[in-house]
């Protein structure tokens, strides 16, 4: 096989036994290195990224295929338009406009009034309005899509050119040599061709939920599976669709589902629709019965300005009433949150994520990398029975201590330093490993040559978990077997009977250097420094003749301490700032961690997490208490040291039963069953497994601390812009629906005609949810409390406003239509008519909508509604739209079309004072409700630091170490917009 044509016939066959895990097949062509010999590959080397001929990246590509999978068709532009103008509702007003149009052109008298031309208007309008939905919904489509091709994009480890390095999972090619370590996504099919201790689980393609060993009896990996334990090699035979999960994903493609709070909505429109629709069958029934009546019959040659312009009014009435707008609003809200949430570095993989996380009342945070930089450095240790401040010049250390500390910080490491110059090195896989590696390369030891030297000689791998706190390899050596383990200094302290002194020899360790060495640990860790024991083991092979379950545990007891290392990983800056910020926001942050309880306390206070009425925890007693005695404790624990993914899961329950919304970070593997319990699950970008980000909702690409904090940002934003919209929306949906319904069974007429009301539906929908579903937020969010998980979506504050500019535009519209003279001779005289009377209640009913739009901005009861209105740019642009083409409808040609007259400038002047009115109408509401409300109450409302802190209840004012009372004024608290920490007033001198 010379050429990759041969080679493309090879992986398919490769593909083939793989489908049916043909080993016989596969021995065949040779074992994996026939296999990769036909693939012309190289196991050790991989692919050569330098190539240029037919072997190349590029044309491997072309080949075989990419690895990417087939995505859901985006439907078109017109596609989405027919779906829309397929709304029943729409159909039915279409019809309508199409008989009124016939009729008008077809009746003698109804075409010499232009009869046809209300039918064309409404005909218009629809498309109008079918065209706006339709352009919404197609961008919100290519945002998603956009947002979507990025949850997928992931990095991997490969081999290539003999270098290990990191590549995209899209850019993997058939040929090339990966590196699966635990809590790896499998991203393509291939063949184990190195395993140590290699387990995977296939239960999202084959339904077992039992994990698969991999080795030399079963090398299959398919691409979908996740990596559970150990570690090993694979060279790719199949990628993209030509892979098992490729296939797959072919057949089940589907699109997004509704979150919750867009089915909650869903089910809020429908009721409100079911209002609507009786409102408007009773107005066509009233009117219709008062035409019969009034002409005494039914006279047909005026079918058309009677019962089928009733009909057209009624099928308007519930045109109007069925607010479509509020899961568009919702659509629109995270879609833009999406968007802008992606530039604070969080990737939304779940869209209820936003909503929720704006309720969040408990973080469980992680400390390396998340509170931390995650640039871990060795500060200090003990080597050689003495303590040093700084890692000792490599001469000054025994040559079988060097030798030791070589061995175990180059085998025993899945990471690697990806080295783009002499300053810039990038950290690939385990911080804590990279950290040692960093020690041999400070030392100018190349750790990649010690593998490469010892390779051969690795006979069993047994890699870290969260249960031992360690990692081992045992190499073989001239002198025999010997295992080299790393792990957490105080349980490995334990394990040890042994030390080396200053000359390099082993002595046995005594009680007092024990307790030496366990003072030294804990003086480390108080001063927040990661403490790591590494050590070694000679073992007898003959021990195990005979006895091969001998080697399925790590005998890592009787070992001999070699050095403690002291890693230091600094407290990243921003993060006090942001913890802070957090607390006043009435969310307790906690810090769960793996660390040292010294560590972790030392770590926790630089943070402000461990308050002077806080505790912390270690997770062996955290675990050995039963719930009863848990729940209490809870409530006031705020570092969880020492702790297994099993305490974090047990944390997250017992959190949500007291009623807290929980946000989880995690990294690791084990992370995945916190993660999903959690009400939001938060992986880690950098250093989290692809296990945990598949089980996260939100991915946060710097694993930032602060980034989270811009999480629960926004995720208020979206419930108050939402909130914003559904205020402005039920009241243009009441003042609408009375004004129809009171005229109707009144007067029989109807002041407000169709195409005017599928205006206002125009203007309370599409363009109402693009103005205020799209407004960025503030930084005040984070003074007022959480939402909270039963929190309703109309408040009584909402209630309020609803009513208050409800009535207020009710009385106004009533006076003008009651108001005008009703003696027709008095209207002769006076050239005073009833369309001039409908044009003003149109004009100034639009006007009291657009006003009322900037009232909706502030739900919380702000004086000032002005406030942040120009950092809210699309609204100021929806808001002047609105005006000017209201301004067209009103002195253009148009006008006719929409049955109104010209306005003079009283009128004008009439119209614009009103709606202008609404702005002291609100005003006066909560000024109002302020004066008569209990002082306490108001207190509690408002949306500051101290009342969200009271809100939390009893339980948790102790916690931030304040004595609060009602009467209590807070201090003013200004936040800085761009990074939401608080600024701080400069302190004044005497």
């Amino acid at each position: 096989m010379h050429d990759l044509y041969s080679a493309s016939a090879c992986s398919k066959l490769a593909s083939w036994f793989l489908q049916h895990k043909d080993t016989e097949g596969l021995e065949k062509l040779g074992g994996p290195e026939g296999l990769a010999k036909a693939l012309r590959t190289d196991l050790d080397e991989g692919l050569n990224p330098e190539a240029t001929d037919d072997t190349a990246i590029q044309r491997r590509r072309q080949l075989f295929g990419a690895n990417k999978f087939p995505q859901v068709p985006l439907k078109s532009f017109f596609a989405l338009l027919w779906g829309n103008l397929s709304d029943k509702i729409l159909i039915l007003l279409m019809v309508a406009a199409t008989i009124s149009t016939v009729l008008g052109a077809a009746l003698p008298e109804e075409r010499a009034q232009s009869g046809w031309t209300e039918g064309v208007a409404i005909w218009v309008a629809v498309i109008v309005v079918s065209l706006v939905a339709t352009g919404n919904d197609y961008q919100k489509d290519l945002q998603f899509r956009k947002i979507n091709s990025q949850k997928n994009s992931i990095e991997v480890a490969v081999v290539r050119g003999g270098t290990q390095t990191m590549a995209k999972n899209t850019d993997i090619v058939v040929g090339d040599i990966m590196l699966l370590n635990t809590g790896d996504k499998i991203i393509a099919d291939g063949i184990v061709t190195d395993s140590h201790g290699l387990v995977i689980d296939e239960a999202s393609l084959t339904g077992e939920s039992d994990p698969m060993h991999k080795g030399d009896k079963d090398r299959w990996c398919r691409s979908g599976t996740q990596v559970t334990e150990g570690s090993g090699k694979m060279l790719v035979v199949a990628v993209g669709t030509e892979s098992e999960w490729g296939r797959t994903m072919a057949l089940v493609a589907t699109e997004a589902s509704p979150t919750p709070l867009q089915d909650s909505l869903g089910v809020l429109a429908t009721a409100i629709g079911k209002i609507g629709l009786t409102v408007g069958v009773v107005c066509f029934v009233v009117l219709f019965v008062r035409w019969l009546v009034q002409n005494k019959g039914f006279p047909v040659d005026q079918i058309s300005e009677g019962p089928l312009a009733f009909f057209i009014f009624g099928v308007t009435i519930v045109v109007v009433a069925v607010p479509e707008g509020l899961p568009l609003a919702v659509t629109i809200s995270l879609a833009y949150s999406m968007k802008k949430m992606m530039k604070d570095n969080n990737f939304v993989r779940v869209l209820a994520a936003c909503e929720t996380m704006g309720g969040a009342t408990a973080i469980c945070s992680d400390k390396t990398g998340t509170l931390t930089e995650n640039r871990m450095t060795v500060v200090a240790g003990w080597f050689a029975g003495k303590i040093w401040p700084s890692p000792p010049p490599l001469e000054e250390l025994p040559e079988t201590l060097q030798a030791d500390i070589k061995m175990n910080s180059a085998l025993n490491s899945k990471a690697f330093l990806i080295e783009h110059d002499e300053n810039a090195v990038e950290f690939a896989g385990n911080r804590t490993e990279c950290a040692l590696l960093m020690l041999l390369r400070g030392w100018g030891i190349k750790y990649d040559a010690i593998r490469a030297e010892h390779k051969s000689n690795i006979f069993h791998v047994y890699n870290f978990t969260s249960e031992r706190k360690m990692a081992s390899m045992i190499v073989r050596t001239p002198e025999g077997l010997r295992l080299y383990n790393k792990g957490a200094a105080e349980i490995v302290l334990r394990r040890c009977v042994s030390v080396m002194d200053p000359s390099g020899n082993v002595v046995p360790l005594e009680d007092a250097m024990r307790a030496v060495l366990e003072e030294t640990v804990t003086t480390m860790a108080s001063t927040g420094l990661r403490t790591l024991c590494l050590t070694k083991r000679d073992i007898d092979e003959s021990l195990a003749d005979g006895q091969p379950e001998f080697w399925e545990n790590p005998p890592d007891d009787n070992l001999t301490l070699c050095c403690i290392v002291g890693i230091k990983d600094p407290v990243r800056k921003e993060v006090p700032g942001a913890v802070a910020t957090c607390q006043r926001a009435g969310i307790m942050v906690r810090m769960v961690t793996g660390d040292n309880i010294h560590t972790a306390k030392h770590i926790a206070r630089e943070c402000g997490i461990l308050t002077d009425g806080g505790t912390a925890m270690e997770g062996p007693v955290f675990r050995s208490m039963p719930e009863e005695d848990l729940i209490p404790m809870v409530e006031i624990v705020q570092v969880l040291a020492r702790s297994s993914p099993q305490d974090k899961y047990v944390l997250v329950k017992l959190l949500k039963k007291l009623g807290e919304i929980v946000a989880v970070t995690g990294d690791g593997t084990n992370d995945a069953p916190a993660l999903k319990e959690s009400d939001v699950g938060l992986a880690m970008g950098i250093a989290g497994t692809e296990v945990a980000k598949e089980a996260a909702d939100i991915v946060i690409l710097d694993d930032n601390f602060s980034s989270i904090v811009k999480s629960v940002l926004w995720g208020r934003s979206v419930f108050g812009n939402i909130r914003k919209f559904l205020q402005f929306q039920l009241t243009v949906n009441f003042v609408a629906l009375v004004v129809a319904f009171i005229a109707a069974i009144t007067s029989g007429e109807t002041p407000l005609n169709v195409l005017q009301l599928l205006w206002v539906n125009l203007i309370m929908d599409a363009l109402g949810a693009l103005a205020l579903a799209t407004e960025p937020p503030t930084p005040g969010l984070l003074l007022e409390k959480p939402h909270g998980r039963d929190e309703q979506l109309i408040s009584p504050k909402m209630w309020k406003h609803i009513l208050a500019q409800g009535f207020y535009q009710l009385f106004w519209l009533f006076l003008i239509f009651y108001g005008a003279p009703a003696d027709h001779q008095y209207k002769e005289r006076h050239s005073y008519d009833l369309r001039k009377t409908n044009s003003i209640v149109f004009n100034a009913f639009i006007f009291m909508q657009l006003v009322n739009q900037i009232n909706a901005r502030k739900i919380n009861d702000e004086l000032n509604v002005f406030k942040g209105i120009f950092h809210a740019p699309m609204f100021l642009y929806i808001y002047a739209i609105e005006i000017i083409l209201q301004v067209i409808i009103m002195v253009t040609p148009i006008n006719r079309f929409f049955r109104v007259s010209t306005q003079n400038w009283q009128e004008w002047l009439f119209a614009i004072a009103l709606g202008a009115g609404a702005l002291p109408v609100a005003l006066l509401t909560k000024l109002l409700t302020r004066a008569f409300a209990p002082m306490g109450s108001w207190l509690m409302q408002r949306p500051t630091a101290v009342a969200a802190k009271h809100s939390l209840g009893r339980r948790r004012r102790h916690l931030q170490g304040a004595k609060w009372c009602p009467c209590m004024k807070p201090p003013p608290i200004r936040l800085d917009r761009a990074s939401h920490e608080e600024i701080k007033p400069a302190p004044t001198t005497a």
